[in-house]
């Protein structure tokens, strides 16, 4: 099915001021909510966004709105390049030709998942969460099981902080859906990448990471007080021992090379 985006400009009367003419417009967005089995969505999509974008990765701009007790995450609907929009395998040649040809790109988003704890990206001519917009630019998109993740009785999973700290003391628990047989951490291949992306991670300032969670809407139950500032704590943490993660979960990285002499 064809993607469709939606920007119109409004008819009204010119709107001037300092910094020249304006005027309104009306953007389509993407809705998202908690819901009992989802019930971080809003949280997760909101947190991992904010620093996506602050890592200099092309990510849809997530607004957040309540509307009659509900609060929405509004992810902005983006223009596609047009080999997206044909069937496999068309669109899986794209995105394996954008792979081989971008390799820093590619390995910031895989990293960046690393970091927010998102196990839910996926590269397939069946699945997939990512795609190239209109200027062929990869984006990233469809963060909900980021962060505090959903519960997965059947797998003994518990969404929010205990998620968070099986994250922690174990880079394993993020692969949990490996069973569906996605392709996306295979294109880890250059070390000197994914170290590259590890210190960017590193020098995020601890104020934009609890900004970025201080923007999960105050309203919602989910998650709460205490839950805020365990994502902030993790996070924080998190930004400096990720390359350790990595280099320790090697065999789950089946692209990255054999470090000589294991150094660092």
């Amino acid at each position: 099915m064809a993607y469709i985006k939606e920007i119109r400009e409004l008819p009204s009367d010119p709107i001037g001021g300092a910094s020249g003419e304006k005027s309104f417009y009306n953007v389509q967005f993407l809705g998202k909510r908690n819901a009992p089995e989802f019930p971080y969505t809003v949280a997760n999509e909101v947190v991992a966004t904010q620093i996506g974008l602050a890592l200099g990765l092309n990510l849809p701009t997530v607004l957040t709105f309540t509307t009659g007790g509900t609060t929405v995450a509004l992810v902005q609907m983006i223009d596609r390049d047009p080999n997206m929009h044909a069937g496999p395998p068309a669109t899986a040649l794209a995105l394996k030709d954008y792979l081989e040809q971008h390799a820093e790109e590619v390995h910031g988003a895989i990293v960046f998942d690393l970091f927010v704890a998102n196990n839910d990206r996926a590269f397939g001519p069946q699945r997939r969460n990512l795609l190239l917009d209109e200027h062929r630019r990869l984006l990233l998109y469809d963060h909900g099981n980021a962060c505090y993740y959903r519960p997965r009785p059947a797998a003994r999973i518990q969404a929010g902080v205990p998620r968070l700290e099986a994250v922690a003391k174990n880079l394993a628990a993020l692969f949990d859906m490996d069973h569906k047989g996605s392709h996306y951490r295979e294109f880890l291949t250059d070390w000197s990448l994914v170290k590259q992306w590890c210190e960017r991670i590193k020098a995020l300032p601890d104020f934009l990471i609890r900004a970025a969670v201080n923007r999960i809407p105050p309203q919602l139950s989910q998650p709460d007080v205490f839950e805020r500032e365990r994502l902030a704590e993790f996070l924080l943490a998190r930004r400096i021992y990720l390359f350790d993660h990595i280099l320790r979960g090697k065999k789950y990285f089946s692209g990255l090379p054999r470090r000589k002499g294991g150094a660092r």
